[in-house]
């Protein structure tokens, strides 16, 4: 009888064959236990979670925009030192700069408008402070105090909301003529200045017609920010303008919080020269008129970096910083009282938004039931996980950056969201692929996951970019609804990496999630049987024959 030879064509063909089959998607590498994945998805909600509850408060509800729980407005009134009209530059330039102290704060879903002669500050909750703070008019000076004593406390002091005469051109030039004297003042002139120190209301509640009015290049009698001393102050010696950067941090002495300020220019040059030629002297920050600081120098200072404090709470260290670095306002501003403004679109709204965010979640769970059987199990507890996780980061966001939540930014979640169903159908349609090369439940998984993550990643990576190029060119609403929305494509990979793709391992591996009818892939198991029968038929019609023939020797 004749054997097959190995050489034969036939035969060769066949080989050929079964190996480009079996070697037409490769073998997946050597992947992380499953159970460490999960284990990490889970100590990352737990470290979540824990911020939650044991800072900040506890309190585990997320910051609500103003179009979902109403807002403070404040109405910043410009005002000039000789009384003429602001000029629509000058309102548009502080409009910025305000817009900027806003960004600087974080996504807070704050408005700034201009409104005639008037800039409309309205910001999320109840509390007019911080709506203030942005429209500081932030001019900072370092002058050297010739004299501090303890503030006289003034019979029959205005509030500052019926002081608006205060602020008329008038009392503003009265108030220069009392308390401030040119750089060559004689010591009668000073005398007068000190005079005037046991005169002057440092109530928090007096109005200050120098508010951001005084000349820097004069003497000036100023009050703390506290109202417990006065000061006679010297000329300006370093500008506002010279700082460089500044950022707020606590003491490393007392543990306080203070506000670190880099100088530039001139500055920068000069600082380190005058601590070391007046030690033993005081120096006051001041801000808007008011001393925010005078420490004593205890000796020379050779960095081009100093510190400002001020006995300040964290929120208000953080928002010096924030105007310091973006500089002063070109006008000075008296702020109206703080009115609330009721929410624009409201709690029905939210709860109309959130409803269809569950229909939308409803419906993808049950198109992956009808589609994907008991997979669609799967698909609902990974979309359960990450909105848990989605809804703990945004609390913790709402405090660290101010980040709130309106309707723009839950579209964003809701996309998001979508996204993540998105990469589940990416990554079942692949081991449905390699179950139709005739591949069972287990094999298929950890080889589809193979071919679907480059997916999942290339998909993600677009819409990630997408939304950092909307949130660095938008305004607005928009620029809520980007940072939402790349939020939740980065929570995306998390998800699919971290708990649907172990999740379906642990499946894949179970003999009840293997049956066809549970996990709804027994019509494409059925196609890769079929396929590879023809396979096997087709290798064997075209194996040769073995003939006997009854040739003589």
């Amino acid at each position: 009888m004749r054997q097959p030879d190995p050489t034969d064509k036939g035969v060769r063909s066949s080989v050929a064959d079964s190996e480009r089959r079996t070697s037409r998607r490769p073998a997946p590498s050597r992947e992380v236990p499953p159970s460490r994945l999960l284990a990490l998805f889970f100590l990352l909600m737990i470290i979540v979670y824990a911020l939650v509850f044991f800072t900040g408060g506890g309190s585990p509800k997320p910051k609500l925009g103003i179009d979902l729980q109403g807002g403070t407005r404040v109405t910043l009134t410009a005002r000039t030192p000789d009384g003429s009209a602001p000029s629509r530059d000058q309102l548009d330039k502080a409009k910025d700069i305000i817009e900027q102290r806003v960004n600087g704060l974080g996504v807070s879903g704050s408005e700034v408008i201009v409104d005639g002669k008037n800039l409309v500050i309205t910001v999320p909750g109840n509390d007019g402070k911080e709506a203030r703070s942005l429209g500081q008019t932030a001019r900072l000076y370092v002058r050297p105090v010739e004299q501090v004593a303890a503030a006289t406390a003034q019979q029959g002091t205005p509030p500052k909301s019926a002081s608006s005469e205060a602020t008329s051109p008038e009392a503003i030039n009265a108030a220069k003529t009392a308390r401030q004297a040119p750089k060559n003042a004689d010591a009668a002139t000073l005398d007068k200045l000190k005079a005037q120190m046991a005169k002057l209301d440092c109530a928090p509640t007096a109005a200050d017609p120098l508010q951001g009015n005084d000349d820097p290049n004069q003497y000036l009698v100023s009050c703390s920010q506290d109202g417990t001393q006065v000061y006679l102050l010297g000329p300006s010696i370093i500008d506002g303008r010279d700082i460089s950067s500044a950022s707020a941090t606590t003491s490393q002495q007392g543990g306080g919080w203070i506000v670190d300020v880099s100088f530039k220019g001139a500055a920068k040059d000069f600082w380190p020269k005058y601590t070391a030629e007046n030690i033993g002297k005081q120096t006051a920050f001041t801000l808007d008129s008011r001393v925010v600081s005078a420490p004593q120098i205890q000796g020379a200072i050779n960095s081009t970096s100093t510190q400002i404090s001020g006995n300040f709470s964290q929120d208000e260290a953080k928002n010096l910083a924030n105007v310091l670095k973006y500089g002063s306002l070109p006008l000075s501003f008296k702020s109206s009282d703080a009115e609330s403004v009721s929410a624009t679109l409201g709690f029905q709204s939210l709860k109309a938004g959130l409803i269809a965010g569950a229909v939308g979640l409803v419906l993808v769970f049950l198109y992956a039931l009808i589609y994907y059987r008991m997979l669609g199990t799967l698909v609902l507890a990974s979309l359960v996980l990450s909105g848990v996780m989605v809804y703990g980061i945004m609390v913790l966001l709402g405090r660290w950056i101010g980040f709130t939540l309106d309707l723009s930014g839950i579209a964003g979640l809701i996309i998001g969201i979508g996204m993540t169903a998105d990469s589940f159908v990416v990554y079942f349609e692949r081991i449905k692929d390699e179950m139709r090369e005739g591949r069972s439940f287990r094999s298929a998984v950890p080889r589809g996951w193979a071919s679907a993550r480059r997916t999942i990643w290339t998909g993600n990576a677009v819409t990630l970019i997408a939304a950092v190029v909307l949130y660095i060119l938008a305004v607005g609403d928009v620029k809520g609804f980007a940072f939402t929305l790349g939020l939740t494509t980065v929570l995306d990979l998390v998800i699919v990496f971290l708990v649907t793709h172990p999740l379906m391992v642990y499946a894949s591996r179970s003999k009840f999630w293997a049956r066809p009818s549970v996990n709804g892939l027994g019509a494409v198991a059925e196609v890769g049987r079929r396929k590879h029968t023809a396979s096997a038929g087709e290798d064997s019609s075209s194996r040769p024959t073995a003939s006997t023939g009854g040739g003589s020797r």
